[in-house]
C-alpha cells in the first residue's frame, strides 16, 4: 500500500485538480546558468454555476480544473463523476455529497411521480437510471457498452 499523498496547503480550500507548486531551474540563454524558481498553479477565484443546487458556488480553482469542469459538463457533472480519490480536499467532497443528495431527491420524487412498483425499477427510463448513479446518460452507455465488450472477451471458465 503506497503512502498518503502530500498535498499542497491552499489546494484544500480550492479545485486544484492535482495541480501544485512544481520546482526547477530557470536556464539562462547566454551562459547556461541555472537559477532556482518555483512554477505556481494557475488559481482564480471563480463563481460556478450548479444547476442542482440552483445557484452559484464561489471558489478557487485552477484554470485547468475549469477546463475539466468545461469538458464534464458543468460542476456537477465533473464533482459527481470525479473518483473520491481524485478529490483532494473535503471542501469538494462536502459539494459532491450536497449535489448528489439533491439529485437522489429529484430521482426519487420523478420514479414516484412514475408509479413504480417495488423490484420493477428496471424499467425505470434510461436517463433517470443515469441520473439516480450520478452520470450523464452518454456516460452510463459508454460505460455498460464498455462492461458488455469486456465480458465477451473474458474466458470463460468451465
Amino acid at each position: 500500500m503506497s503512502a498518503p499523498r502530500v498535498i499542497m496547503g491552499r489546494a484544500k480550500r480550492g479545485l486544484y485538480a492535482g495541480r501544485h507548486i512544481q520546482f526547477g531551474n530557470q536556464v539562462s540563454e547566454d551562459g547556461g546558468n541555472k537559477s532556482r524558481r518555483t512554477w505556481k498553479p494557475n488559481v482564480q477565484t471563480k463563481r460556478i454555476f450548479s444547476l442542482g443546487l440552483d445557484r452559484y458556488i464561489k471558489m478557487s480553482l485552477t484554470m485547468h480544473a475549469l477546463r475539466c469542469i468545461d469538458k464534464a459538463g458543468g460542476i456537477d457533472e465533473y464533482l459527481l463523476t470525479t473518483p473520491e480519490r481524485k478529490l483532494d480536499n473535503d471542501l469538494a467532497r462536502e459539494w459532491r455529497t450536497k449535489i448528489a443528495a439533491v439529485y437522489h431527491k429529484l430521482y426519487t420524487m420523478e420514479v414516484a411521480t412514475m408509479n413504480v412498483k417495488p423490484g420493477m425499477e428496471d424499467q425505470v427510463p434510461r436517463h433517470l437510471q443515469a441520473r439516480q448513479r450520478g452520470f450523464t446518460l452518454e456516460q452510463l452507455n459508454a460505460l455498460e457498452a464498455q462492461n458488455a465488450s469486456a465480458s465477451l472477451e473474458a474466458p470463460h471458465a468451465s
